[in-house]
């Protein structure tokens, strides 16, 4: 009877003081530490209230108005002789040209080329930076600044943005629009152009040719921005742009072109053939085109690749 008791009394200690003993799971007997996994640190917010973005990118712009005029060559000059009852008649003698003697090294505008009145042709590649601020993650403001490789004159503005973005994970679309200036850009025209070279006094070589020149814009204009977007942001800080603007250029002063005279005059005593003649006074007259200056032709399209930083 005492054996049984004895036993019940071990079984009911080892039943009590086991689990406590192997609560933890049984004792290393290597003599290192217990190893203790550490949770995963969180994933960032790709898109931030209070973020600063900078934003460096690439451009390939277009204009809204393209392709090129049909300016012939020709000869503006108009040739009359003096003397008449009713004043200056046609020169039969001259066959409708000028006088050698009545053109120094000539430079006359005589038609708009390039239908694009800021590139000066049709595309232009170019590129810009920005900065904007989003007080939330769907809205920011920023400024933007963005220069464009025109014809023969750089072309550059800037504006005020307001952009709204709908983050989704890494990727945000967002649409974006502006109000600024836009400065520089030309337009292409032709020159007839006439070259004398003199011995003794005399003409001795006359050569007429014709060259397409930019005419510069030196006025500022407005510049509006419409445009649309996606980011992908690559890290938390580190994301690429890509988007499409639609660029309008405005002004208040709007002055169109206008024609002026030139007239030289010079006195012939030999015919064409070199015989002589009585001598006559040869007035010679061409209109010149003044460019005039505005916004006509200037809207263009806008595609842009960059990376952003956030901070």
């Amino acid at each position: 009877m005492k054996k049984l008791t004895l036993t019940f009394c071990v079984l009911f200690a080892l039943l009590v003081v086991a689990p406590a003993i192997y609560a933890d799971g049984p004792e290393r007997t290597s003599g290192k530490e217990k190893e203790v996994m550490q949770p995963a640190p969180p994933v960032c917010d790709f898109y931030r209230a209070h973020e600063w973005d900078l934003g460096i990118w690439g451009a390939y712009a277009f204009g809204g108005t393209t392709g090129q005029f049909d300016v012939p060559n020709e000869d503006p000059f108009l040739t009359s002789i003096g003397g008449g009852p009713f004043g200056p008649e046609a020169d039969p003698t001259l066959n409708g040209h000028e006088p050698q003697t009545s053109n120094f090294n000539e430079h006359i505008n005589i038609g708009q080329v390039s239908q694009n009145e800021l590139f000066g042709r049709d595309d232009v590649f170019g590129g810009g930076v920005d900065v904007k601020y989003f007080w939330s993650r769907y809205f920011g403001a920023g400024l933007e600044a963005v220069g464009l490789a025109a014809k023969r004159n750089f072309a550059g503005g800037g504006l005020a943005t307001i952009t709204a973005r709908y983050p989704l994970g890494r990727f945000a679309p967002y649409a974006t629009g502006g109000l600024g200036f836009i400065d520089g850009g030309s337009t292409e025209f032709k020159f007839f152009n006439e070259d004398l070279t003199f011995a003794g006094g005399n003409v001795s070589h006359e050569r007429e040719f014709w060259t397409v020149d930019p005419v510069n814009n030196h006025h500022l204009r407005g510049l509006g921005q419409i445009g649309a977007g996606m980011e992908y942001r690559l890290t938390c800080h580190i994301g690429l742009m890509a988007d499409f603007t639609w660029n309008f250029v405005f002004g208040q002063e709007d002055h169109g072109d206008r024609f002026r005279a030139v007239t030289h005059q010079a006195t012939t005593d030999t015919d064409q053939f070199g015989n002589p003649i009585r001598p006559a006074v040869n007035v010679t007259r061409a209109f010149e085109l003044i460019p005039g200056h505005g916004s006509d032709d200037q809207d263009f399209g806008m595609a842009r690749f960059g990376v952003t930083f956030s901070y």
